[in-house]
């Protein structure tokens, strides 16, 4: 008899270190699910930002609007510094260039020829000209698809005999695209067209 209770006893226990056990592994899977969905919504919050050649920085934003808002206008800034702010060295000028048209559509290619027909890129190469490009500005709207966005900036023209001010205004659309190398922020450029590029100041060294 009291080799029966020891093994009903034995049993009470093994079925009591299953039921802890089962029940310490339900709570860990419980915390790992948490921690995974956790980590999800993060991942929806976090958003890219490149400015200029530096690598890719996350920025954490609470609205999904308010992060594509940022992100269209980082998209928009970074083509444009890839675009216009040029060097006077052709292996420069062709990797910028190339690196701002996997951003855009036919457009920027379009606007891109009209630049190389025209001689500009050999000008700047031979008389060893600056293209400075500053960004003042870049509104998006997006309460229509596809949002379109303004860019308000500057341009100087930087010379041995002096420097040429001018704005640079352009309009484009943006349309949402898979997230590549050559697209971070998820948008394509279409439709890119220079609304002023005007003098705004001759400055002359002599």
């Amino acid at each position: 008899m009291r080799s029966l209770i020891n093994i009903q006893s034995a049993f009470s226990h093994v079925r009591t270190f299953m039921i802890l056990t089962l029940g310490s592994q339900f709570l860990v899977l419980c915390f790992a699910f948490f921690c995974s969905w956790q980590f999800k919504e993060e991942q929806k919050r976090k958003i890219y930002a490149l400015q200029g050649e530096e690598p890719l920085n996350f920025i954490f934003n609470q609205s999904t609007t308010d992060n594509r808002m940022a992100e269209a206008k980082a998209n928009v800034e970074r083509f444009h510094e890839l675009f216009f702010n040029l060097y006077p060295d052709k292996s420069i000028i062709g990797h910028k260039v190339q690196k701002a048209l996997e951003m855009a559509d036919i457009s920027a290619y379009d606007l891109y020829k009209s630049l190389m027909d025209s001689g500009f890129y050999r000008q700047l190469e031979e008389a060893k000209i600056y293209c400075l490009y500053k960004c003042d500005s870049v509104c998006v709207d997006v309460s229509k698809y596809p949002y379109k966005a303004v860019m308000y900036g500057k341009m100087e023209i930087e010379r041995t005999s002096g420097s040429t001010f001018r704005n640079l205004v352009t309009q484009c659309n943006i349309r949402n695209c898979a997230r590549s190398e050559a697209t971070p922020h998820g948008f394509m450029i279409e439709n890119l067209e220079i609304i002023d590029n005007g003098d705004l100041l001759i400055d002359k060294l002599y």
